[in-house]
C-alpha cells in the first residue's frame, strides 16, 4: 500500500470513527438569565440596571447555615450583579452589612468590569430563622464567600479582585485569610484590624488628630453638652419623634453615648470644620443643631439599632471595638461610665471575645497576604487600626493626608501606583 493511501485510509477511519463516536458540542444559547437560575441554589430576577451597565440582577442564593453540616438549616442570601460581560473582569464586593440594587464599588467603574455585590450573613435580607448567633463568626462569612465565588467562576472566568470599605473592606480581606487563591487581588479601603472589645489605640489617634486647638474645642463642647443635659435630653428624644423613629433606650444613657460618639463622628467624615464647632456664647438649641449635624443620629433609633446589630455582636465576638475617650468627661458621666458596643445590643449575647481569630488574620496578613492593596485616610479614627505590611509581602499601604472615611482611589495622590499594580496582577490593561 501505498504512503498516499495508508495516510487517506487512516482519515477515513477516524471520520468514521468520530460519526460514530464523537459527540455533537452545541453552542450555548441560553441567555443570562437563564445561565444564572441554573447555577445550583440560585434564583436571578432580571432588575433595571444602573452605573451604565447593560445588564443587573437580583440574586437569592441558598447557603447552608452551617458550612461544616451542609445538610442542616439553610437561609436565602441576596446578592446582586452588575454585567458588563462574562469575558471581562470581575470586582468582588462581600459586603460587611447589607446590599442593595445601587451598592457598587469603585473599581468597577475604573476597570469597566463586572461587579457582585453580596449581603453578609445575619444582616437584612440574608438572616436565618431563627438568628443562632453561634454561626454569625467570620469563618462562616468566608465560606458563604467562597461557594459563591466557586459557583460565578463558571461563568465569569477572566480575574477577579475583591473590594470593600470599612466592614466590607474587612470582610474581604477575612475571605482572603481562609480562601487566599479565589480572587487574584483584594483593595481594602478604610479597613480596621481591631484587637479587643476596648482597642486603646482609638483613645491615641482622638488625643493626636488635627490641631490642638481643634481637640480642645471638642472636648470643650462636650463637656457643656452634659453639662446642659436637662435642657438638651428633651430635644434629644423628640428628634426621633419628629423623624419618625421608634426610640427605645435609655434617654440618659442614649444621650451619654451620643456625646461620646461625637468626637469620632467628627472626624470620621469631617463634614463639618473646627472653626464650626459651638463655643461657650452657643445656645442650647446651636448645640444641639450642631450635635446633629455630626453625628447619624438615627443609630439610636430601634430600626437602625435592629439593622446593626449583627455589626455589634461581630464587635463583641471577634471583630473588635474601639475604646472611648472618656478621661475629659469623666466627672460629668452618669451612666455610661465603662461604654462599648454591648450598649448597642437588644439582647444578651451569652459569648465573650475571641482574641485568637484577629490574631490569626492579623498574622496570615503579614505573612502571606500578596496582591492586596490597603487605603486609609489619615483623619479618620479607624486609621488607628489600620493595617501595617511588612516586606514579607507585595502588599501596598498607602495613607491620603487630609481624608476620612470616604476616602478611594480617586483621591489618592498616588493613583498610579494602585493601579499600576492591579494591572500586574491581574493581567489587565486599566484605562
Amino acid at each position: 500500500m501505498s504512503f498516499f493511501r495508508l495516510c487517506w485510509s487512516v482519515i477515513v477511519f477516524a471520520l468514521l470513527v468520530c460519526l460514530v463516536s464523537c459527540e455533537r458540542i452545541d453552542p450555548d444559547t441560553r441567555t443570562l438569565l437563564e445561565k444564572l437560575n441554573d447555577l445550583p441554589g440560585v434564583k436571578a430576577f432580571s432588575i433595571d440596571p444602573v452605573y451604565d451597565y447593560p445588564e443587573q440582577f437580583r440574586l437569592e442564593i441558598t447557603q447552608p447555615l452551617d458550612h461544616y453540616n451542609p445538610g442542616g438549616p439553610s437561609f436565602i442570601q441576596e446578592a446582586y450583579l452588575h454585567h458588563a460581560g462574562e469575558e471581562k473582569p470581575m470586582v468582588f464586593g462581600p459586603a460587611g452589612y447589607g446590599t442593595s440594587e445601587s451598592s457598587g464599588q469603585e473599581l468597577g467603574q475604573i476597570m469597566s468590569a463586572n461587579m457582585l455585590m453580596v449581603t453578609h450573613r445575619f444582616f437584612v435580607d440574608a438572616e436565618p430563622d431563627p438568628l443562632d448567633w453561634d454561626f454569625l463568626n467570620i469563618e462562616q462569612a468566608a465560606a458563604d464567600h467562597h461557594q459563591i465565588v466557586e459557583l460565578f467562576k463558571e461563568l465569569y472566568e477572566g480575574p477577579w479582585v475583591s473590594s470593600g470599605a470599612s466592614k466590607s473592606g474587612q470582610t474581604s480581606l477575612f475571605h482572603r485569610r481562609f480562601y487566599p487563591d479565589d480572587v487574584d487581588a483584594t483593595v481594602a479601603y478604610v479597613a480596621p484590624i481591631v484587637f479587643g472589645t476596648s482597642d486603646p489605640r482609638f483613645i491615641s489617634f482622638m488625643e493626636n488628630v488635627g490641631t490642638a486647638d481643634c481637640r480642645a474645642a471638642q472636648n470643650a463642647f462636650e463637656r457643656r453638652l452634659l453639662e446642659q443635659r436637662d435642657l438638651l435630653i428633651p430635644q434629644f428624644v423628640e428628634w426621633f419623634e419628629n423623624q419618625g423613629f421608634s426610640f427605645s433606650l435609655d434617654p440618659e444613657e442614649a444621650f451619654e453615648y451620643a456625646v461620646l460618639e461625637y468626637h469620632f463622628a467628627f472626624w470620621q467624615f469631617h463634614n463639618v470644620s473646627c472653626e464650626e464647632i459651638p463655643g461657650e456664647s452657643a445656645t442650647v438649641n446651636e448645640m444641639f443643631e450642631h450635635l446633629e449635624e455630626v453625628l447619624w443620629m438615627s443609630l439610636f433609633a430601634d430600626s437602625r439599632l435592629y439593622y446593626y446589630m449583627p455589626y455589634h455582636v461581630q464587635a463583641l465576638k471577634e471583630n473588635g471595638y474601639p475604646a472611648y475617650p472618656t478621661s475629659h468627661l469623666s466627672d460629668l458621666l452618669e451612666v455610661a461610665t465603662d461604654p462599648g458596643a454591648e450598649f448597642f445590643l437588644f439582647t444578651e449575647l451569652g459569648t465573650s471575645y475571641d482574641p485568637s481569630v484577629m490574631e490569626d488574620i492579623n498574622d496570615w496578613l503579614l505573612t502571606e497576604g500578596d496582591n492586596i492593596i490597603y487605603i486609609y485616610g489619615e483623619i479618620d479614627p479607624w486609621t488607628a487600626a489600620m493595617f501595617e505590611p511588612t516586606d514579607a509581602t507585595n502588599a501596598l499601604m498607602l495613607i491620603q493626608a487630609g481624608e476620612d472615611h470616604g476616602v478611594r482611589i480617586g483621591d489618592l495622590d498616588e493613583q498610579a501606583r494602585v493601579l499600576d499594580s492591579l494591572e500586574t496582577w491581574l493581567g489587565v490593561t486599566i484605562e
